[in-house]
């Protein structure tokens, strides 16, 4: 649902006539967003599947990453917001 919500603002962003306070945190949410569902995800779903399998693996060094893009998003989400509302 995220990735649909992203395309759906990258979309009226980019037809419309949006100000660069506007763009670039757009741009910044979405690019943090692809960093997590194409680099971070990946591997921590791998991981999952091995625990399953019953693979006894040590600490995740991925999870924090996950957790790091997704306070960046949650920020940039607020900057967005608070953009829009001087627009």
């Amino acid at each position: 649902m995220e990735a649909v919500l992203a395309v759906a603002v990258v979309v009226a962003v980019g037809l419309g006539d949006a100000p660069a306070g506007i763009a670039g945190p757009a741009a910044a949410v979405t690019a943090l967003l692809v960093a997590q569902l194409a680099v971070v995800r990946p591997r921590l779903n791998r991981r999952s599947d091995r625990i399953l399998a019953g693979e006894e693996l040590p600490r995740s060094r991925s999870h924090p990453w996950y957790v790091a893009l997704e306070i960046l998003k949650a920020g940039t989400l607020v900057a967005l917001g608070v953009s829009l509302l001087t627009v």
